[in-house]
């Protein structure tokens, strides 16, 4: 295996990671170049990162790419890595001895139709790891399993081996040995569509958001002792509590967004997001933001996730909606799946968590409004939210209480008897700071629809 700097340097700075990811090139399609080289996604080369993946979360990798750029390639090391996962490949339809050799468009669709099948049967099955190959030039041609994602509560890894090259019909003709002609490469790159996540984040494992939500409940339940909370939110005891929000089932911190399709697009194709993209991080949880409509929980951003973070500037394109974007191509209600809701499970014991570490506060340590992100934990019955508003309001709440250097003083928090610090905000929010800091891993990637 290739040597890699991110990986001798187990807590690169920023100034390293940036210059890591400047420096990376597209390779040239047929070239004698290791493949670990050509394909060195962080899901493969960062040891921390494969070992998450191996024992926590449901991941689902999408492997899409024109002909004759390393899919094949990319699938096996992939497989190497994690090879209790479930493969499922349309040309694998073809091997089998039922099938018909000659490729037709017949015989196509029931490739396709068995692949289907197989990743039906391995989400059925609650398959925590799931590798899918084709070209899947078009949104249309991966939207099935987008669809098994959404329903089954997967996480997406994208793996594109056409982010790796300089591809032109004439290197893919260059490299073909199957007899193609220059007109048919021609043909298939302009199918290709990108196709950028609604936002990217740090993904949390199903363990961690368990236990994150008992943690959550606990602090709501802690501020029955506030007596203004009492009175707006009309709780007077925990059992009413409980039922007054219901927990988010996919738990994101926010790194990118944007309403504007383009705009999103050359964030995900930026250096750096391809570059971290499907990395395991740890995220430190400090508080929670309360409102009548939802509660979130308030991370800390270091400086390499500083990098990620990223707003869209377009904040009032009529025609570049996400949605309408999306929804231009076809998309059903993944969107409504994604952002499903669970009830809040009281439990007097904490739930088993994956990798949650609890730390105590150093002195004079507090939360930094500047240096924030949040976790939508949850929501009034049902309510939508739109996470750009919601992260705006998150951003001016946190400022307002904060002093010039971004810190929110402690100063500003009251101790509640049951020893709960809370800030009262304005227009009837609370911050509450966390009895302990919440350290969990998560994986950097994007939310398809």
């Amino acid at each position: 295996m290739a040597s890699n700097s991110f990986e001798e340097n187990v807590n690169p700075s920023a100034i390293t990671v940036k210059k890591l990811a400047k420096a990376r090139k597209k390779f040239t399609l047929g070239s004698d170049v290791d493949p670990d080289v050509v394909f060195d996604y962080q899901f493969l080369i960062n040891k921390e990162t494969v070992s998450y993946i191996q024992e926590h979360g449901k991941f689902m990798f999408l492997i899409r790419g024109p002909p004759g750029t390393g899919k094949a390639t990319l699938s096996e090391m992939i497989t190497e890595k994690y090879p209790k996962a479930a493969f499922c490949c349309a040309d694998d339809y073809f091997k089998n001895s039922f099938a018909s050799p000659t490729r037709s468009k017949d015989s196509l669709k029931l490739s396709h139709d068995y692949c289907r099948k197989k990743a039906d049967t391995a989400c059925a099955n609650n398959t925590r790891l799931i590798i899918v190959q084709n070209t899947h030039m078009r949104k249309w041609e991966m939207q099935y399993y987008l669809n098994l994602a959404a329903c089954y509560n997967y996480v997406v890894i994208m793996a594109i081996t056409l982010y790796r090259f300089d591809v032109t019909p004439q290197s893919l003709l260059a490299n073909n040995t199957d007899g193609l002609e220059y007109s048919y490469f021609r043909k298939r790159l302009q199918q290709w569509e990108d196709i950028p996540p609604t936002l990217t984040g740090w993904f949390l494992c199903p363990k961690d958001a368990s236990y994150l939500q008992y943690l959550a409940l606990n602090t709501l339940k802690s501020l029955i002792g506030d007596g203004k909370f009492c009175r707006i939110f009309e709780l007077y005891d925990t059992d009413a509590v409980v039922n007054y929000f219901k927990a988010r089932r996919l738990q994101i911190c926010l790194a990118g967004y944007a309403t504007d399709s383009l705009e999103m697009k050359e964030h995900y194709k930026s250096n750096i997001v391809q570059y971290l993209y499907g990395k395991c991080f740890t995220i430190q949880i400090l508080g929670y933001h309360i409102t009548l409509s939802g509660m979130s929980a308030i991370v800390r951003v270091d400086d390499v996730m500083e990098l990620l973070m990223y707003e869209g500037k377009n904040k009032f394109s009529r025609n570049c909606d996400f949605s309408n974007y999306m929804n231009a191509l076809g998309i059903n209600n993944n969107k409504f799946e994604h952002e499903k809701t669970i009830a809040f499970k009281d439990q007097s014991e904490p739930p088993e968590t994956a990798t949650v570490v609890l730390e105590e506060w150093k002195e004079d340590e507090g939360i930094n409004a500047s240096k924030c992100s949040f976790i939508h934990l949850a929501q009034k019955n049902d309510d939508a939210f739109e996470i750009g508003k919601l992260r705006k309001k998150i951003k001016a709440s946190l400022f307002a209480a904060s002093d010039d250097k971004g810190q929110i003083p402690d100063a500003s928090y009251i101790e509640l008897d049951c020893g709960t610090k809370v800030c009262r905000m304005q227009e009837n929010e609370w911050l509450v700071k966390a009895p302990m800091k919440i350290s969990i891993q998560s994986l950097f990637t994007g939310l398809y629809i």
